[in-house]
């Protein structure tokens, strides 16, 4: 199967206009991306493509300084296919950093191969927990969190708010285990069905008739994309919504709200970034994506501007000159940009520690449903598995 490869606008633009020798290396930085373009994840690598081409412009047509070519691949979702693109971008295309895959399930796939490559691979969303602790590898960085973290951050919340009967619904795959895994750290009440259903299931009929005669105080789930639009609006037409309060991860965002619509509103959700975070790049990020693109940009996108930022501080530190693979490296792990969530570093696992949030879904002055902060429920959060990772050691 070949791989679905464009060249960026931005790059298009680059490559008509004549770019003297002083400003930039000749050869372009070679950037692959991975991202499930059609199937079940489409809507969600819209905004995360999006969000790219806005890094890009706002680094000012160029990525640290140089000039960039961009070779996009289709995952449709699926790990062997995400790996066949993985050693085409590495082996034959020569990319030098890979940004994706966007599931764990394909995250797994490419790791081990990509690990022994000199090329770096920053994920914006997967962080499943073996790569975060004995699998680590010193080329690859997230940019998000490691998976269980979200929903240690609702976990935490419920026990916070004195719930104590929880039903727990999640994809079977590595990111839903882990998200399960980092619920159950942190919420010591009783979990009264704990359901994994298939990757790419829309119809919960079934599953929300057996939740219902549990009688929970609260649901928490993990359903990225359109699973997750067909999971919440059946949960509110099933008349659980005002009964059993829905909270969430991955689930409910900018990009599945105007698919869902009021059926969302009240439900919360955990994640380390929203609309209104009150920092001066956010605000830039989330005005200039809404007027560029016409929709306002999700948790997805977020962290897919923070990845071409992230590189772009790498390759402005070293020059342009990627030969220069340790060096490239340690600016990585320095991460000297400008977040759109306010302070950003990384521990030693390459995981990100930052702060965690619980917000909620509402409808603006305008008409338009966001995700609203409620409070903050951690500060300078670190991975449960970073001191399993060999690296710093």
């Amino acid at each position: 199967m070949q791989a679905a490869v464009r060249l960026s606008t931005a790059l298009c633009l680059l490559l008509a206009t004549p770019v003297l020798a002083t400003t930039a290396l000749a050869d372009p930085v070679k950037v692959g991306v991975i991202l499930p373009q059609t199937g079940v994840g489409a809507v969600l690598a819209r905004q995360m493509q999006a969000a790219i081409d806005l890094a890009i412009v706002h680094q000012g047509g160029k990525l640290g300084g140089q000039e960039v070519e961009f070779v996009w691949g289709d995952s449709q979702g699926k790990a062997d296919v995400a790996k066949q693109l993985a050693d085409e971008m590495v082996k034959s295309k020569k990319v030098e950093f890979l940004v994706g895959p966007l599931f764990s399930s394909e995250m797994m796939a490419v790791h081990g191969g990509l690990a022994r490559t000199d090329a770096f691979v920053i994920s914006p969303i997967s962080g499943p927990a073996p790569i975060a602790g004995k699998s680590c590898s010193a080329n690859f960085f997230n940019v998000s969190s490691q998976n269980d973290q979200q929903a240690e951050a609702l976990g935490a919340y419920l026990e916070k708010q004195g719930v104590k009967r929880v039903y727990v619904m999640t994809v079977n795959n590595q990111a839903g285990k882990d998200m399960v895994s980092g619920f159950k750290r942190h919420f010591k009440g009783e979990l009264v069905g704990e359901v994994y259903t298939r990757f790419g299931q829309v119809d919960f009929a079934a599953e929300l008739s057996a939740l219902r005669t549990t009688v929970p105080e609260a649901t928490f789930i993990f359903y990225p994309g359109d699973m997750g639009v067909q999971y919440v609006k059946q949960y509110a037409q099933a008349g659980l919504t005002r009964s059993v309060p829905l909270y969430t991860v991955w689930t409910v965002d900018q990009a599945t709200l105007p698919a869902v619509g009021d059926d969302a509103i009240g439900v919360r959700s955990g994640n380390v970034w929203s609309i209104d975070l009150p920092n001066p790049a956010n605000a830039r990020f989330v005005a200039d994506f809404k007027q560029k693109n016409g929709f306002l940009p999700n948790d997805y996108a977020a962290h897919a501007y923070d990845s071409i930022l992230l590189i772009g501080s790498a390759v402005q530190a070293v020059g342009g000159d990627m030969s220069r693979k340790d060096d490239v490296r340690k600016a990585l792990e320095k991460a000297d940009f400008a977040s759109n969530r306010g302070k950003f570093s990384y521990n030693t696992n390459h995981f990100p520690i930052e702060d965690y949030y619980v917000r909620e879904v509402v409808k603006g002055k305008d008409g338009v449903l966001v995700t609203r902060t409620v409070e903050k429920i951690m500060s300078d959060a670190k991975d449960a598995y970073s001191q399993e990772c060999p690296l710093g050691k």
